[in-house]
């Protein structure tokens, strides 16, 4: 693998990782606007009989992913041996079930904001998304610490 290969590598993983961190915000959001329509408001005459069930698959839903998610990320690990095309897809398969998982941490919020209805809640989501996607952008020297661990 040349210098060049590798850099055009990192470039596409790095822009996969925005991708998925964006596509995901938008995903979450628009289940989020699809329930706001069976989600009870806090003006509603009985908030606590309209949104219980969404809130107990939710709760149920999420622990569960979250350990299928990281279940699977755990058997994800380099081999030297390995030709360097394959070790980068599983590097790269890797980031996307981190951050599928990591994502998840914003569902809460997103949950308070559709319950709610405050601005503050979307935007502490979006803020808690943005930052999750900066601090977990994916560079070379990440890369070869996985690699050798």
């Amino acid at each position: 693998m040349t210098d060049a290969d590798y850099h055009a590598a990192m470039r596409r993983i790095r822009r996969g990782h925005w991708l998925h961190y964006s596509v995901q915000a938008l995903l979450m959001g628009g289940a989020g606007l699809a329930a706001l329509g069976h989600i009870a408001g806090p003006g509603s005459a009985n908030p606590r009989l309209a949104t219980w069930p969404a809130l107990l698959l939710l709760l149920a839903l999420l622990p569960l992913l979250s350990l299928a998610l990281y279940a699977v990320a755990q058997y994800m690990r380099p081999n030297l041996r390995r030709p360097y095309a394959e070790n980068m897809r599983l590097y790269q398969s890797r980031l996307l079930l981190r951050n599928s998982l990591l994502g998840l941490l914003g569902l809460p919020l997103l949950a308070a904001y559709l319950l709610t209805r405050q601005p503050l809640d979307l935007l502490a989501c979006a803020a808690l998304l943005g930052l999750l996607a900066w601090r977990t952008a994916p560079d070379a020297r990440k890369y070869q610490r996985w690699l050798i661990s």
